[in-house]
């Protein structure tokens, strides 16, 4: 479910990495989602969309981008142009962990899809500085100073909300059914049901959502149920509870599609 392995600092929290692709293969960029980590993705260089829930955003040099846990991405690379990015990767543990929690707001205060891009001019005068020493640190072996700056960081980065640029939605319906989708994982969501509400033909449909997300319907709407049997559990409820709660009609059909999709039994969820 992940495009490339995360690293974390054991003990620290937070993780970032360096990657230069020289000539960027798509398939190398799956769409994916990363369970338990806010992701900032500093484009430095390359010819790429990313996308978030159905909605793109085309990239320029020094753009960032940013993701929460169980929100669908990917990059996109539109030529063989070199794609350059330093990648900051936090745990949800790190704000409790570091009594800075007001700073998950800018991940948390949105709906998935929606305020991803912080743009180049604002990056370029707030953010490369402090992006920039944490890379400097961490080489140097320090990550206490590397740290001290990811706090600097995030206070910088929350204080950049009014900047934050809109997607541009490839088709706006879609973004409108995926949002509902995410509202209402819990109800009976069916294809005739949102062809009708949406005032879409359902062939049609079926044939755009797959455009704009990569997946078709049903597959998106049992990954998000899956996702979110996975955040509910974590909480506390029971495996029967959570899948209930998601939106399974039965628990039989939700072990049925996450042996499926992960290979593994519902048992060995984290």
């Amino acid at each position: 479910m992940t495009e490339k392995e995360v690293t974390i600092f054991p003990n620290m929290f937070f993780g970032l990495t360096h990657c230069i692709d020289e000539q960027p293969d798509n398939n190398d960029f799956k769409l994916h989602n990363h369970d338990n980590v806010y992701e900032i993705v500093l484009f430095l260089s390359g010819d790429a969309e990313f996308y978030a829930e159905g909605n793109v955003y085309k990239l320029k040099p020094y753009d960032m981008v940013i993701t929460r846990p169980f929100e669908m991405h990917h990059i996109k690379c539109l030529s063989k142009k070199t794609y350059e990015r330093i990648i900051l990767y936090i745990s949800t543990e790190y704000f409790e962990q570091n009594r800075c929690e007001k700073f998950e707001s800018i991940f948390t205060d949105r709906p998935p899809g929606t305020g991803n891009l912080i743009p180049a001019d604002i990056v370029k005068d707030t953010l490369l500085n402090p992006i920039n020493r944490i890379n400097v640190y961490i080489h140097e072996g320090s990550l206490t100073a590397a740290n001290g700056v990811v706090i600097e960081f995030l206070y910088l980065l929350n204080g950049s909300k009014s900047a934050i640029s809109p997607s541009k939605s490839m088709d706006k319906r879609i973004s409108n059914i995926v949002m509902y989708i995410n509202e209402h994982l819990s109800e009976k969501i069916t294809l005739d049901f949102l062809s009708e509400k949406f005032f879409i033909n359902k062939y049609h449909l079926c044939k755009i959502f797959k455009k704009n997300t990569g997946y078709t319907l049903n597959q998106y709407i049992n990954y998000k149920r899956i996702l979110l049997v996975r955040e509910l559990h974590s909480s506390g409820q029971t495996l029967l509870e959570a899948s209930t709660n998601a939106g399974f009609n039965n628990y039989s059909h939700f072990y049925r599609l996450y042996v499926k999709k992960t290979g593994m039994t519902p048992k060995n969820m984290n």
